[in-house]
């Protein structure tokens, strides 16, 4: 018997089992949230095929962001509520992340157009998008939230403004904003507050 194979097939069966554990703790979170199936009607099996799991950290806890991921999901289908939804939170924290290398006009500016691309790339079935600014990128590694605002960041890092006005990595900027939340945490408070009539 080879001694070799042997270890190599228990490193295999560990990351098999692995996995499976994580699919089902996902399958579990994603039915005991509140917002999944009832606001957004997608399935669990469309959540599953939207995470991957090498994308994610071995400590990442990514049953916390499971209804980002279905957020996620609705926008790649189209649904306008969804679209609206992530940028009604997002848009003021992707203008003050902006904002740090660019004047308020520019930064408004740069977010307005961001949201149009990953719009656009993200509703097309065009094969040229794959690796550009899309949500099928959001692979469930980290809240939406912080994976928005760190593809914002990237763009204005490669801006030719010079790299020195940034002057942080986008992790470094990212950890330092205050109370980044789930998307489906904002959904459940914004609920619950009395709307004006």
């Amino acid at each position: 018997m080879n001694s070799l194979a042997l270890p190599s097939a228990k490193l295999k069966k560990r990351n098999t089992i692995n996995v499976v554990e994580r699919t089902n703790s996902l399958r579990r979170a994603y039915f005991a949230s509140s917002i999944s199936h009832a606001r957004w009607k997608v399935d669990v099996e469309s959540v599953i095929s939207q995470v991957n799991w090498n994308d994610c950290k071995k400590d990442s806890q990514l049953e916390q962001w499971v209804e980002d991921v279905v957020i996620a999901c609705a926008c790649i289908r189209g649904e306008q509520q969804a679209w609206h939804h992530v940028q009604f939170a997002n848009t003021w924290r992707m203008r003050e992340a902006a904002e740090l290398r660019l004047s308020p006009e520019q930064a408004s500016l740069l977010v307005e157009r961001f949201w149009r691309v990953l719009r656009t790339n993200s509703c097309s079935a065009n094969s040229q998008c794959t690796h550009g600014l899309r949500m099928q990128n959001y692979r469930g590694g980290q809240m939406l939230t912080r994976w928005l605002l760190s593809q914002i960041l990237t763009q204005i890092e490669s801006l030719p403004l010079g790299s020195s006005i940034l002057g942080s990595s986008v992790d470094a900027i990212l950890d330092t904003m205050p109370q980044l939340r789930t998307l489906g945490y904002e959904a459940s408070v914004s609920e619950r507050v009395p709307q004006a009539t």
